[in-house]
């Protein structure tokens, strides 16, 4: 009996020695890329200029080289937004629309490994005792493809911080690469069409309809988040009032 407990403790220290330890790796790795953007050039390797050089001297390889370009950039916690545009611009609203939704859901995949394997069980040690904790994963857990759909179509959370946190949760990988390969298609569409359409005015083309659809869409999306906000922080007043009713209510 008493063995058994020992063997069971120990093996509750192993476990936590162990998720410390891919905690440890999971801030070494965050730091060292932190470091290498802020003390080194590497920041240089993701301007528009030197991408869209490389992607012209690849020739017919270029679709490939984007993507794993983007893949490598989105798993490292680059910032889509000037790699979107050069899709849009390089290859078109459609073929770029393509390329973008695979180089972003490979590095989004990368990213949700590397906080699942590194720094999953830390969070489970610390929280999956908490009431709140065990509610959310579980949610999120059974409605992982609705909630990941949900969070990627409305531009309002950080693309590569959903990465990661997606990671520290139960949600299974494949609604999360679902989630992730839908949810980021109409945004992305967005923002290469209305590259494109730029580029080509740029370039001395026609300017017609689409020219001014493709930026008035940009502007919508541009919106979301502020029209996400009010409408929650409305629900939050009309669940306030209903509170204070309530309130009163029992005091009469």
């Amino acid at each position: 009996m008493v063995s058994k407990v020992v063997s069971k403790s120990q093996n509750s220290q192993s476990k936590k020695s162990r998720s410390l330890t891919k905690l440890f790796f999971f801030i070494i790795l965050v730091l060292a890329i932190t470091a290498a953007f802020k003390w080194t050039d590497i920041g240089l390797y993701f301007s528009r200029e030197y991408i869209e050089t490389t992607l012209n001297r690849l020739g017919n390889l270029a679709p490939v080289g984007y993507v794993v370009f983007y893949g490598l950039a989105s798993a490292l916690g680059v910032p889509g937004t000037i790699l979107t545009i050069i899709g849009g611009v390089v290859f078109g609203s459609y073929l770029g629309t393509f390329l973008i939704v695979i180089g972003a859901t490979l590095g989004a995949s990368i990213a949700f490994f590397v906080a699942r394997f590194l720094a999953r069980d830390f969070i489970f040690d610390m929280f999956g005792k908490a009431n709140w904790f065990e509610k959310l994963d579980k949610g999120i857990e059974a409605n992982g493809l609705y909630f990941i759909l949900f969070i990627r179509l409305v531009p309002v959370f950080p693309f590569n911080g959903i990465n990661f946190a997606s990671g520290l949760t139960k949600v299974r990988f494949r609604d999360y690469f679902i989630g992730t390969a839908i949810g980021i298609i109409p945004a992305s569409f967005v923002f290469a069409n209305a590259a494109s359409k730029a580029a080509q005015a740029a370039s001395g083309g026609k300017i017609g309809a689409e020219f001014y659809i493709s930026f008035a869409l940009l502007g919508v999306i541009a919106l979301i988040p502020a029209v996400y906000k009010q409408i929650k922080s409305k629900k939050k007043s009309g669940g306030d009032d209903r509170d204070h009713q309530e309130a009163d209510t029992h005091n009469d």
